[in-house]
């Protein structure tokens, strides 16, 4: 079972049980030679790796005892996952062991995740010999199926041609798996060809249901990481750390570099420091090898752990805009990313814990900024204002003001990303008064801006539902801003300092179930679970029923049973497509108070 914990984007941190063994994603499965598995076991513990991947065939052709449990064999009790020789036969030529015969193998040895012998496609191939490779591995799929009861992973092929690369991800789908390692990229990656991994990504993951594990084979390249994550890859998996060291070359986050052509020091790493570069070249090879494998493994690692914690702070995005310009091939792959808005904007949130920070002209085309701009910029002249909160210096409550994101109403200047992002030239200012808006047309200024915020993020005008003549405010002593509207002396909804939007009540819930149509801004559960909600428990896909396709994760969500009966108010953690599609995990946090 597989449930997402934390998320920025389509790039999530989940959970993934199997047999009793969880691994947190997303994560690396280093490669490990089956019988030689000394010293990377040891230091996969020390670097408390819950996962491992190792081949099958080698362990077949090779001298494995009978009847012997793979996690003893290699002493390590965490997931494994055997791939079935599928790379090997792209490697080598031919093998004579087939589909059945290498399932049933990992099936008996007590592989974790159990791979198909899937028909690998090369990116130069022809489309109708790709389009036949696919309906073979389709074919081994069903016949894999039947004879496993294991955690089968149901490899994605495709070429690089995105239409085929879609109908591969969905027939394999139709199988009823869960895990769905996309194959045939180490060809490309090894060329640079980035772009091409990035729609390769993309286009598999749409014909996927959002529930799958995505796992991108052989792309282990730490400098690769945020945008593959980024992507909506879950794992991925390498040999490339003992690879790299038999050549003599160190991982960096940002690129390889040779040791022969290190001039200065050795980069940081707990391997190297206690060593020089003359004393790490003059060592014997294979003791080298051994000292610059472990930190390429921990290099990767380490790059992992950034990412994820980038991931918790709702920051990855400028975290991959700073390093994609490490390298212009990945500055391309981001900007082919880009092109996928449809796709990539129904996982985005309408604001962040992180600001959106400026460094070239595609932060302009995030989903998330993309999606505010295309709704709000306006097709008239406005006036520039370069100290924010805007309205605070602007002259007149009937202006709109020019911004980075275009001309958009005065009334949205503190409202994400407006406020929240960091442009050259601008500045927020802290020492600000907030006397004019007692005035009665900055007065009315602040009731309509109330009214447009509010239209802004729940698709209604606030005025259409209440009498505005019975509307109040209650304002921060400190800085002047509004925190929350009341109405007939009680507080209906509060405004939000970190983003500018709404929080509902109980009372606000009630009067947007009235005035929207059902199943607008709703997510509908099954009846049986209705007391629960009503005492405040949380929202679990296993029980949605269904869900406004508007809702993107981190909306003001009303929860309804499926009869439409008003239960509670809370907030969405996933968008509709994944409530349906997850079978565990939360859907939406429910912020109903006791007291209500």
């Amino acid at each position: 079972m597989f449930e997402i914990l934390h998320r920025d984007g389509p790039a999530r941190i989940g959970k993934l049980s199997v047999g009793g063994k969880v691994i947190h994603t997303p994560t690396i499965l280093p490669v490990i030679h089956p019988f030689k598995p000394e010293p990377w076991i040891s230091q996969i513990r020390e670097l408390r790796l819950e996962g491992l991947i190792t081949n099958s065939y080698i362990l077949k052709k090779g001298n494995y005892p009978n009847g012997k449990d793979l996690h003893d064999f290699l002493n390590f009790d965490g997931m494994i996952m055997t791939d079935s020789g599928t790379f090997q036969e792209h490697m080598y030529g031919e093998i004579k062991e087939g589909n059945l015969e290498m399932v049933q193998f990992q099936d008996q040895v007590g592989s974790d995740i159990i791979t198909i012998r899937d028909v690998f496609s090369e990116f130069d191939q022809e489309r109708e010999e790709i389009l036949s490779g696919l309906k073979e591995t389709y074919r081994r799929g069903l016949e894999a199926r039947e004879a496993s009861k294991g955690y089968l992973a149901y490899p994605v092929q495709g070429g690089i041609y995105s239409d085929l690369r879609i109908e591969s991800a969905s027939l394999m789908q139709s199988l009823g798996g869960e895990y769905y390692p996309i194959g045939g990229i180490v060809p490309l990656m090894e060329r640079y060809r980035y772009e091409d991994v990035v729609n390769i990504i993309i286009n598999s993951r749409k014909g996927l249901r959002t529930s799958s594990v995505v796992h991108a084979f052989g792309a282990g390249h730490p400098m690769f990481f945020p945008i593959l994550f980024l992507s909506g890859v879950d794992v991925v998996d390498s040999s490339s750390y003992i690879k790299y060291a038999r050549e003599g070359r160190i991982l960096t986050d940002t690129g390889t570099i040779e040791l022969d052509e290190i001039a200065e020091e050795l980069p940081p790493s707990p391997y190297f420091d206690s060593l020089t570069l003359d004393e790490l070249r003059k060592m014997p090879e294979g003791e080298r090898r051994e000292i610059i494998g472990k930190h390429n493994l921990y290099v990767t690692v380490k790059e992992i752990s950034k990412i994820r914690e980038q991931i918790r702070k709702e920051n990855l995005w400028n975290y991959v805009e700073y390093r994609v310009r490490a390298h212009p091939l990945l500055l391309g792959a981001y900007q082919a990313l880009l092109k996928h808005y449809e796709y990539m904007e129904k996982f985005e949130s309408r604001s962040k814990k992180s600001p959106v920070f400026f460094s070239g002209k595609e932060t302009l085309e995030r989903p998330l900024v993309r999606r505010f701009i295309d709704k709000e910029r306006k097709r008239r002249s406005g006036v520039v204002i370069e100290r924010k909160p805007y309205s605070y210096f602007a002259m007149n409550p009937a202006d709109f003001v020019r911004t980075p994101f275009g001309t958009i109403s005065l009334y949205l200047d503190e409202t994400y990303p407006v406020a929240q992002s960091l442009f050259p030239g601008e500045y927020y200012e802290k020492d600000i008064s907030f006397e004019k808006f007692r005035n009665p047309e900055w007065n009315d200024f602040l009731r309509e801006k109330v009214n447009y915020i509010f239209n802004y993020q729940f698709g209604v005008k606030l005025f259409k539902i209440i009498d505005k003549n019975e509307m109040g405010f209650v304002i921060s002593k400190n800085t002047g801003k509004i925190r929350n509207v009341t109405y007939r002396n009680e507080i209906l909804i509060s405004l939000r300092a970190t983003d500018g939007l709404f929080s509902l009540n109980m009372t606000s819930a009630k009067l947007l179930h009235a005035a929207l149509q059902y199943p607008k801004l709703r997510i509908a559960v099954d009846q049986e679970i209705s007391s629960f909600i009503k005492e405040g428990r949380n929202v679990f896909c296993k029980f949605v029923k269904e869900a406004d396709r508007e809702l993107r994760p981190g909306d003001e969500v009303l929860i309804v049973d499926d009869a439409d009966n008003l239960l509670s108010y809370g907030r969405t953690l996933l968008n509709r497509e994944e409530m349906l599609e997850f079978k565990s995990g939360m859907a939406a946090k429910n912020r109903l108070k006791s007291t209500e």
